[in-house]
């Protein structure tokens, strides 16, 4: 019997139960079911491995015609953190108008909403609308799962907008920083710590390099949705013990751009500015997200969910990156809404938690949507 897609809370709760914290992630166990789910729609459907137990889900209504809403959400959640929980993790549980468990936020319930939504709509209208769901593996980790589906032909795809289902409390959100996180690494010689002069000391190498960091000039305009791009040092690790000196050494940059930075160019000129002692590496690159406010697509789901919710919306922008841009260069430069029924302030959190409420909301939200992309 495929899963039920016709109630969002009892779907969510069914997503938080199947554990996919990340790493390992193991998303497989849950494609395996909403492939099933979707296939009763009658969508079609794509499976793509990333590895043991790791996939990614695409659905799509093969018989439609004309271009794509794109809804995309990722399956893997992160760790549980060292702290106790006071509710089962990945029990699913619902106090009061809180679900509550890992993913719950970020970002189970915005996949359940519009599947749900789905389900709503071919129950109410006996067809399925023009649309691409794809669901991804590997997002919390740098959006594995989402830079692999470059890797499929997928003719007829013309996608027109994304919806991308990440916490945003229901409300529109039109932009994000991209994310550039760098490992430097530094090697020296190794020699008695009473003999220094022996060696080479890899760790003054990156303190020398992170000094200069703290005048790095990005040299670029403000962008008028996002700001001013940042650099953070996040961690420095370096040396065996006291009385040695340390012949290798690593530190990590984390650091969000803006639309109009080349990250491969960030990267060299990076480099450039802390000299050739310290050796670069990227270990996550996702691009920044913008989008042009007058596009009718973004003003009608602006107004949509003005109209559900009654609050006022405003161009908004999040903390943190999402699939869309990558998706973007799989799809094309298409409109692209962050919205979700999740708290953003719940996302990673112990004791994570999604309202009810919201979640009920965003399945209107969403139906609104698809019946207006029909249209």
């Amino acid at each position: 019997m495929p899963l039920s897609l016709r109630d969002p809370i009892e779907l969510t709760r069914h997503l938080v139960c199947t554990n996919t914290i990340n790493p390992p992630g193991n998303e497989g166990e849950l494609v395996n079911a909403l492939e099933l789910a979707l296939n009763s729609l009658g969508l079609a459907t794509l499976v793509q491995s990333i590895g043991k137990g790791r996939s990614n889900l695409l659905a799509w209504n093969a018989t439609a015609s004309g271009s794509r809403l794109c809804f995309t959400g990722h399956l893997d959640t992160v760790p549980l953190g060292a702290a106790p929980w006071t509710q089962k993790p990945l029990g699913g549980e619902v106090i009061g108008d809180r679900l509550y468990g890992r993913g719950s936020s970020d970002m189970k319930s915005g996949i359940a909403a519009f599947l749900s939504a789905l389900e709503r709509f071919k129950t109410t209208n006996g067809f399925m609308p023009p649309v691409l769901v794809v669901l991804t593996a590997g997002e919390e980790t740098g959006c594995e799962g989402a830079k692999r589906l470059c890797e499929l032909d997928l003719p007829g795809m013309d996608v027109g907008a994304l919806l991308i289902g990440e916490p945003t409390s229901n409300r529109c959100v039109v932009g994000h920083k991209g994310a550039l996180w760098l490992t430097g690494k530094a090697n020296g010689k190794t020699a008695h710590g009473a003999m220094p002069e022996l060696g080479d000391n890899a760790i003054y190498h990156t303190v020398d390099a992170i000094q200069k960091l703290r005048q790095f000039d990005f040299d670029t305009p403000v962008d008028p949705l996002l700001g001013n791009p940042t650099l953070n040092v996040g961690t420095i690790t370096g040396g065996m013990n006291v009385n040695s000196v340390p012949d290798i050494s690593a530190f990590t940059i984390d650091i969000r751009t803006v639309c109009g930075i080349s990250h491969h160019d960030l990267c060299g000129k990076v480099g450039a500015h802390i000299g050739d002692k310290v050796q670069l590496s990227a270990d996550v690159d996702v691009p920044a997200l913008s989008n042009d406010l007058s596009n009718p697509w973004i003003r009608q789901v602006t107004e949509t969910v003005e109209s559900v919710t009654g609050e006022k919306s405003q161009a908004r922008t999040v903390a943190f990156f999402t699939d869309g841009p990558v998706l973007r260069e799989v799809f094309g430069d298409v409109p692209a809404i962050v919205l979700g029924p999740g708290e953003p302030s719940c996302a990673h959190q112990t004791d994570e938690w999604c309202s009810v409420e919201r979640i009920h909301e965003c399945v209107n939200i969403y139906s609104r949507i698809l019946e207006d992309w029909q249209s």
